[in-house]
């Protein structure tokens, strides 16, 4: 969802992250913590919490407004909105598999493309994987999107360089495609 994506920019960008996905937790006096990391914790912690709540829907604020950290309210507005969009992915794929070019220049058209894949990649999260195959997939996936935007070219236009992208092996990576295109 984009809200999310946003969210979790700003909080990047702040180096905050660590605080609605669990990294930083609240350091406990009981097991030797010092009350200053457990002020400093807590102010950072209200901190992330005041910039969450800042972006929710006002009408929201009552069922988070208790929450004891920045990690629950996430986990909670994560539970309750971030449902898979199924009806959203379905459209947003048969946007990309009947994308062409038309009129439409070769920057233009691999910039929508683009920006539907980016806004694909939103609603569908792939599972983080760090085994040995992983690379393997992503290379796929890279590869099926190259081949998308071959597909979509203006075939009386770009035929033949098609042809001759189509010929290396491996393929090159979609940007260095898209600039032999251009």
């Amino acid at each position: 969802e984009l809200w999310e994506k946003a969210m979790i920019t700003g909080l990047t960008a702040k180096n905050k992250v660590a605080f609605i996905d669990g990294t930083i937790t609240k350091p406990d006096v009981t097991t030797g913590a010092k009350a200053t990391e457990v002020n400093a914790w807590v102010v950072v912690n209200s901190m992330v919490t005041s910039w969450i709540l800042n972006v929710i829907d006002p009408k929201l604020h009552a069922s988070f407004s208790y929450a004891d950290s920045a990690r629950s309210i996430w986990e909670n507005i994560q539970n309750r909105y971030a449902v898979p969009n199924v009806p959203k992915i379905h459209q947003l794929k048969t946007n990309i598999a009947s994308c062409k070019q038309g009129s439409l220049s070769v920057v233009e058209f691999f910039s929508k493309l683009m920006g539907l894949w980016n806004e694909l990649d939103n609603y569908v999260k792939r599972p983080i994987c760090k085994c040995e195959a992983a690379e393997k997939y992503a290379k796929l996936a890279e590869n099926d999107r190259v081949h998308q935007f071959l597909m979509g070219l203006d075939d009386d236009l770009y035929s033949n360089v098609r042809s001759q992208l189509l010929a290396f092996d491996p393929l090159p990576s979609r940007d260095k495609i898209f600039s032999m295109v251009q």
